[in-house]
């Protein structure tokens, strides 16, 4: 198997280490530690490109590795508990309200994924409202995009944590290197 082409245009690479990852030739890891909805990746939004790497090290500082783990990282996208007022959100086939996780990867110590992405590309075509994906307006989001009123209810946000090689909880977070370029 092969691919090849141009994924991103670092053309916009100004943003804060918090939300791009990277800064002035700077690392800033992410603590992925274990929570009940794990840790956002990326402060910022409207992300074209993402890798996201399980360095293998537990997090010490964002500059800083710690020492060595054998623990994996999950990636994840979460959607929030459907909500009324915005019309967006999860909601179980019985109609309770929840907020969901939908698995990307599950990265061992030193693996990696990239998520090449084209929202902001189809923004700049021209293709800003209307039936972008499917059958119905609006019906495509970013990764880590508020849409609409720009509510937490109406954004698809990749989360990073931390579990053990066994699928539990770990009791440290990894150290999770990433980039994100809009």
């Amino acid at each position: 198997m092969g691919g090849s082409g141009n994924s991103i245009n670092l053309a916009n690479y100004a943003g804060a280490l918090t939300a791009q990852g990277y800064k002035d030739g700077a690392v800033g890891y992410l603590d992925a530690v274990h929570t009940t909805s794990g840790v956002a990746l990326s402060s910022g939004s409207d992300g074209d490109f993402f890798f996201i790497k399980n360095t293998g090290f537990y997090y010490s500082s964002a500059t800083v590795l710690g020492a060595v783990s054998t623990d994996c990282v999950l990636v994840a996208i979460r959607i929030p508990a459907q909500d009324a007022a915005s019309e967006a959100g999860w909601e179980k086939s019985d109609g309770t309200s929840q907020i969901h996780f939908i698995e990307i990867a599950w990265l061992k110590p030193g693996q990696a994924i990239v998520l090449p992405l084209a929202v902001n590309s189809i923004t700049n075509f021209g293709m800003t409202t209307g039936k972008r994906f499917g059958e119905n307006d609006d019906d495509l989001t970013a990764l880590n995009q508020n849409i609409g009123g720009g509510t937490d209810q109406e954004s698809a946000v990749l989360t990073v944590r931390t579990y053990q090689s066994d699928g539990t909880a770990a009791s440290n977070g990894n150290a999770v290197e990433f980039l994100m370029v809009t």
